[in-house]
């Protein structure tokens, strides 16, 4: 004012709010204004939206490229077309969201299960349940790589094993910690789980006896996200919440080295390891990781040197190598798929139109389409090749 006294502070605030533009339809305009936005970044082909919530799971078909399936927090699981979203077949009857859905390597059995330990495996095609089962709650599920053997990780720290349709099980126990991830090497003989508290067991699956253990510590110091298994039967490897990725010899039981994704290993690292894999390449020499802070890394595995490093969002939800070898997908909190070369580190493709975190994705069996699934209640279909 004329005094030279400094204006009292809600004179501040009305000239502050002089500056805002109101909308005249308020909220619900701006929502509209943020959707459109979005819509015009979508680059889907197509999508699903029965779900209506949460989407954990979804696969394609290993051979047929116009069946998916998907299932959700809105305890059901679809198979569903992607070239023509209103071909559909709802299969219900469960007790909570349905969290897992994976094809047998050939086809011809789906397995589900829902967060109630509900597990059932239904023919295909046709959909008849031939088999149902029941456990704790449960972490992953995933088939044996050649047979029909159904494997299931729980939170009461067992990993079990079935043979379908005749339902013959068999048990591998941990030591009380949660069954975080699991993979079945390439044997076929031989099985990794990784637990809660930072260990790991490998199991003979025959016998059922343990043949390595690599306790707390030795392992990691944090719970284990992640395990995959090298096409030459010898190596594997376990990602971690401590922000490391660890490199095991099978035979041997001795680490091969550590791979350092964040500053330093830790317990609850910013960098904590969401996904590790190797390429479906016996002769591969590289392995790629993800990290809750949104960096793909691709290293050499025997220098253990990162070769590329990509920032691609907010954090990664899970990666995967494209069946050329040379493409990396890695999809992300923030609801987009990046694309990255792995001979040069660059991204290639971005794959968007989520608006909330992708949980799961999966590519068609010649690799030119991917399915998404969403915590926005959508699944959506991509063109890879048109995209790249």
């Amino acid at each position: 004012d004329e005094n030279g006294a400094p204006p009292l502070e809600d004179e501040e605030n009305i000239s502050d709010e002089d500056d805002l533009v109101e909308l005249p339809g308020g909220i619900d305009q701006l929502e509209s204004i943020m959707e459109t936005m979005q819509q015009a970044k979508d680059n889907s082909i197509a999508v699903f939206k029965d779900h209506g919530k949460a989407v954990f799971s979804c696969a394609f078909h290993p051979e047929l490229e116009n069946v998916v399936v998907s299932g959700g927090e809105d305890d059901a699981a679809y198979i569903w077309d992607p070239t023509n979203t209103d071909s559909k077949q709802k299969l219900d009857d469960w007790r909570d969201s349905v969290n897992c859905v994976t094809w047998s390597n050939d086809g011809q059995h789906l397995a589900a299960c829902d967060m109630a330990g509900n597990i059932k495996v239904f023919k295909y095609p046709g959909l008849t349940v031939e088999w149902s089962f029941e456990v704790g709650d449960i972490n992953w599920l995933k088939w044996h790589p050649v047979a029909n053997v159904l494997f299931a990780g729980t939170a009461d720290s067992e990993m079990w094993m079935w043979k379908i349709p005749s339902g013959d099980s068999k048990l591998f126990q941990g030591q009380g910690e949660k069954t975080e991830c699991g993979e079945i090497l390439a044997d076929g003989k031989r099985a990794v789980c990784g637990y809660s508290d930072g260990s790991l067991r490998q199991f003979d699956l025959k016998s059922g006896n343990t043949v390595n253990t690599f306790p707390k510590g030795l392992a990691h110091i944090d719970v284990v996200n992640c395990v995959s298994g090298h096409l030459n039967n010898t190596l594997f490897l376990s990602g971690s919440m401590d922000g490391t990725a660890k490199l095991w010899n099978s035979t041997s039981g001795k680490v091969v080295g550590t791979l350092l994704c964040g500053a330093r290993e830790e317990e609850n690292s910013s960098s904590s390891v969401e996904c590790a894999i190797f390429p479906r390449d016996k002769s591969t020499t590289y392995c790629v990781t993800g990290t809750l802070d949104g960096i793909v890394t691709v290293w050499d595995t025997p220098t253990q040197i990162s070769r590329h490093a990509c920032k691609v969002g907010d954090g990664v939800s899970k990666v995967d190598v494209h069946k050329d070898g040379n493409l990396v997908f890695a999809s992300t909190l923030d609801g987009a798929v990046k694309c990255l070369d792995l001979r040069t580190g660059n991204a290639v493709m971005e794959l968007s139109g989520h608006s909330a975190t992708i949980l799961d994705f999966s590519l068609s069996s010649s690799g030119s389409h991917l399915v998404t699934s969403s915590d926005d209640g959508t699944c959506r279909i991509y063109n890879v090749r048109e995209n790249s």
